[in-house]
């Protein structure tokens, strides 16, 4: 069911995007998309229920569905002052380990081909810099679990991470002696493989392998963090 959940949610959202369903227009009834699309009505009744979960769209009750406007975006702000200890850096990954293990359970039971060609372009490029010996891999670290964040279906991960993005991330909250310890091509290389295990959990559809995955990637990033710091305060 799941492919074919994806087919008409996919068709409603881009019916949305193009303008063809406004806000406030009502989207077809279900036997309509049962008839148009060649689905059976727990299909229809799965992909509206995703939808609602990601406020496209809400259904009232004897009248029908109908699309929501966007909501008003207001990024989420975390001013460098908010970020100064390491105790704060620390507490960020520790909000990002259940956000994002959330994320890649959804990402495995939901995700399609496209989302996963997106993942792997991400996990590709990633590796591709270490191939050339440099460390430069931030952004295709980031982009990486944004795009887990969007195959999760679910639009409130994608939004929340998108905000916190680069401003948030730890490496970018360190001293130039704690980064030069995390951006060793080995550590890298670490991360990397972590990355392809919550790639291939998420592949393979397995929801609990991919939440473990994520869980223990982004717990052994709090560890590397530690002992950077540990290393750099110790002179070592």
């Amino acid at each position: 069911m799941s492919s074919l959940t994806e087919k008409v949610v996919a068709t409603l959202s881009d019916e949305i995007r193009r303008g063809a369903l406004r806000p406030g227009d009502r989207i077809p009834t279900e036997v309509a998309m049962m008839k148009q699309l060649s689905v059976s009505r727990s299909v229809v009744r799965e992909a509206i229920s995703r939808l609602q979960a990601a406020r496209i769209v809400e259904t009232r009750h004897g009248i029908g569905t109908f699309v929501l406007a966007p909501a008003a975006e207001k990024p989420m702000q975390l001013p460098a002052a908010d970020l100064t200890s390491m105790l704060d850096v620390m507490a960020i990954i520790e909000f990002r380990i259940d956000v994002e293990a959330a994320a890649a359970a959804l990402a495995a039971s939901r995700r399609t081909e496209q989302n996963l060609k997106q993942i792997r372009t991400a996990l590709d490029r990633f590796e591709a810099e270490l191939e050339r010996g440099s460390t430069d891999t931030l952004a295709h670290d980031i982009e990486f679990h944004l795009q887990i964040a969007r195959a999760s279906g679910n639009r409130y991960f994608f939004d929340v991470l998108s905000q916190l993005g680069r401003s948030v991330s730890p490496r970018t909250r360190l001293g130039s002696a704690e980064i030069a310890e995390l951006d060793h091509i080995e550590v890298l290389r670490s991360v990397l493989g972590e990355h392809l295990m919550i790639y291939r959990a998420i592949e393979r559809q397995d929801a609990d392998d991919a939440r473990a995955a994520m869980r223990m990637h982004l717990s052994n990033s709090r560890e590397r963090l530690r002992r950077a710091h540990d290393l750099t305060k110790a002179g070592v």
